[in-house]
């Protein structure tokens, strides 16, 4: 292997290049074009010229010893002489005997770089392993390798799996290499089929590795995603059943004609009104169209439950219909936490979206903890003077907490106070009686009050104020517009119908359409929301085990504060599953595949945390996409090696 130096038209060019015996005769082979050698900089052509001066022949070993100094700076300058094509033909064909050997391929590498992450600190591969041989002795291919790759994958540059099974050959040491599509899809079904015992696992030895104590903060939110589906959960069920009815039918020797007049018929009708009530009932309708949290409501949607430690690590997930509240889902998240991890003493942080007297009650039946944000702009008379009362206002001293520093910087500390009083959720439920075979006794009901005693800090910040201020003057300049075109109640998409009155609400009639058109301002409401604005409302209550230092309440009100600030740490969580890693939209169809791609988005979340922390812990602060960048731009040249036997030579 040397370099060799040709002229054409005036120019210099130079190669790479080796010489081999090929059927008894003696060949030059072309292993890299380095260019021109007036468009290479001088210094990389002084490096080149010193390991050919004289046109000495160097040996393989030490060309090789030295390339990883000479062609990664002229790298980009051969492959632009391969892409561009611009050396005269007369060039490439000087000599017959230098034969181009092609293009060098680039491989990707960043999935070996997690490789350890997903072994070693999540421990999946020893589970999965055991899960295999138990419940999959029959398996081909290894289910722990499959599920590995699939997260490396998401952490590098996420696609759907028809696209990175269309591109696996450009990774280097691929474990799927050999694994049909197919395959990978009956994989995500696994994964799915064991998504409890992975998440477990994965959250246990990912707190034994850093040393975390059991949370003392779980951050519970919900978001949606859509799928590029033509066709809803529901709709596909009555076109399988219609399916399956009209082949039956025609097995049996019934014609076109009878078939079409039984599908039509209203013992038909009645017989799918009865299985898809049966099937909405077992919760196979989960793909389903709702308000979609991105726009998307055109598309069906599927809801996704997260909840997620202190640290940024989830704990767990559930998936949840499109078409279904997420209130009820927070209940199931705090029993599925309990029975998983033991967590019995530890505050639940949520937005005020999940703020509901039910589920603050479920809480506290199940002596856990609680921290919701609360709305102070439907407030009743009472509450509203308390929380406007000059009284019972303190401040934080950023001296003796300096924790909070951090957590207020976007706040003057100077003008943020906050005040905690007691507070009461009352809400009334439906008791219906049974009798003592438990069967329910009709037109005995009796509303049933429930009181959940709590506290509730009010905050200001001037900072807030100033802010809300400005919403407010843009939705009363939004109104005006409104009025102006002669707008009708209902016809308003722009968030400020509240502050608009129609003709119907000033002549207290409404006898016609024309009584609807907006044509005042409400400015009761408008002075109400500008007397609010800078105030905020958390409600917290603390689980039954729970003792502060020295029996104050103080730790606890910080604590409260501090737990919802954090909470845009999940809103993260959701953004980097969503954007980074691919979670929608969704190309899948099947429930449990479907979850396992949910698994594997949220594994991949818990392996760039896993990078995250240890990055920060070497002193190296590293957003999730930065990370992300970082392990897809992880790539190697492959050059042929002669002197190590068909072995190949790999240049960062």
């Amino acid at each position: 292997m040397y370099i060799k130096t040709t002229k054409s038209k005036g120019h210099e060019y130079l190669y790479l290049v080796e010489e081999v015996y090929q059927q008894g005769a003696k060949k030059t082979l072309l292993l890299e074009r380095l260019g021109r050698t007036d468009l290479i900089a001088p210094k990389t052509l002084d490096t080149i010229r010193s390991h050919s001066v004289d046109g000495r022949k160097y040996t393989v070993a030490n060309i090789e010893r030295n390339l990883s100094g000479i062609l990664p700076a002229i790298l980009g300058q051969a492959r632009s002489e391969l892409a561009n094509d611009d050396e005269p033909n007369q060039e490439r064909n000087a000599d017959d005997d230098v034969q181009a050997e092609g293009s060098i391929p680039d491989l990707h590498y960043g999935h070996l770089i997690v490789k350890s992450v997903w072994i070693e600190t999540l421990g999946l591969n020893r589970l999965l392993n055991s899960l295999q041989r138990e419940k999959l002795p029959r398996l081909s291919y290894q289910l722990s390798s499959v599920g590995y790759f699939l997260c490396a994958s998401k952490m590098m540059e996420p696609s759907s799996y028809l696209g990175l099974f269309a591109q696996n050959s450009a990774f280097l040491a691929n474990p799927i290499a050999t694994v049909s599509l197919d395959a990978i899809y009956r994989a995500l079904d696994y994964l799915g089929q064991f998504k409890d015992r992975i998440m477990r696992c994965a959250y246990t030895n990912i707190s034994q590795a850093f040393g975390l104590s059991k949370p003392r903060l779980l951050f519970f939110d919900c978001t949606n995603f859509y799928f590029e589906a033509p066709y809803t959960s529901k709709d596909e069920f009555i076109m399988d059943y219609q399916k399956e009815c009209s082949l039956k039918m025609l097995n049996n020797g019934t014609t076109s004609e009878a078939i079409q007049e039984h599908l039509q018929s209203q013992q038909f009708i009645d017989e799918l009104q009865a299985a898809v009530e049966q099937a909405d009932k077992d919760g196979k309708f989960t793909r389903m169209y709702g308000p979609s949290k991105e726009g998307r409501n055109g598309q069906p949607l599927m809801g996704l439950a997260l909840v997620i430690d202190e640290h940024g690590f989830p704990l767990d997930f559930e998936l949840f219909p499109g078409n279904k509240s997420e209130f009820g889902y927070l209940r199931s998240a705090v029993l599925s936490i309990k029975e998983k991890y033991g967590i019995i003493d530890a505050f639940y942080v949520a937005d005020r979206g999940l703020n509901s007297s039910q589920n603050l009650q479920f809480i506290q039946a199940h002596k856990l903890g609680f921290i919701v944000a609360q709305k102070v702009s439907q407030q009743n008379i009472t509450q509203r003077n308390e929380m406007l009362s000059a009284d019972g206002w303190k401040t934080i001293d950023f001296t003796k907490d300096p924790w909070t520093v951090e957590l207020f910087e976007d706040i003057d500390g100077v003008d943020y106070r906050y005040k905690v009083c007691d507070h009461k959720k009352i809400y009334s439920e439906q008791n219906e009686d049974v009798d003592d075979k438990g069967r329910r006794k009709r037109n005995r009901k009796s509303l049933r009050k429930i009181e959940v005693n709590c506290k509730i800090i009010y905050t200001f910040s001037e900072k807030r104020r100033r802010r809300d201020l400005c919403v407010i003057n843009a939705m009363v300049a939004r109104a005006q517009a409104e009025i102006a075109a002669g707008k009708f109640a209902g016809s308003n998409k722009t968030g400020c119908h509240s502050f608009l009155r129609t003709r119907a609400d000033v002549e207290n009639s409404k006898a016609d359409k024309e009584q609807y058109r907006y044509v005042e301002l409400d400015q009761d409401k408008i002075a109400k929301a500008k007397e609010i604005a800078g105030y905020a409302a958390l409600v917290y209550s603390a689980p039954d085990s729970y003792m502060t230092d020295n029996n104050s309440a103080e730790p606890l009100e910080l604590l409260a504060q501090k737990g919802y600030k954090h909470l845009v740490s999940i809103e993260d969580c959701f953004r980097t599953a969503k954007s980074l890693l691919n979670l929608r939209p969704v190309f899948l169809k099947d429930d449990a595949r479907t979850k396992g791609h949910c698994l594997i988005c949220i594994l991949s979340l818990m392996m760039l945390k896993v990078l995250q922390s240890n990055l920060l812990a070497s002193g190296v602060k590293m957003s999730f996409s930065r990370i992300q960048q970082a392990l897809n731009h992880a790539m190697v040249a492959v050059l042929p090696s002669a002197y190590y036997h068909g072995k190949a030579l790999y240049l960062n």
